[in-house]
């Protein structure tokens, strides 16, 4: 049995935006330490929405496979 050549990428088409978003995250986390904690996470969840949803969303329209 042979393995799709395509696994590959798709599995990297959920790493890298999660990698992404969770990099953006822990940055505002780390970065605003003057902040309180509830607004630090909600920064942080914003953020990592925000990045893994575009990340995903480019790569998600660069697919070769697409009309």
């Amino acid at each position: 049995m042979t393995r799709s050549p395509w696994r590959g990428q798709r599995v990297r088409r959920w790493v890298i935006p999660i990698a992404g978003g969770a990099l953006a995250a822990v940055l505002i986390v780390i970065g605003t330490p003057h902040v309180a904690w509830y607004m630090r996470l909600l920064l942080a969840a914003i953020a990592f929405l925000y990045i893994s949803g575009q990340s995903a969303a480019y790569l998600w329209s660069s697919h070769t496979d697409q009309g």
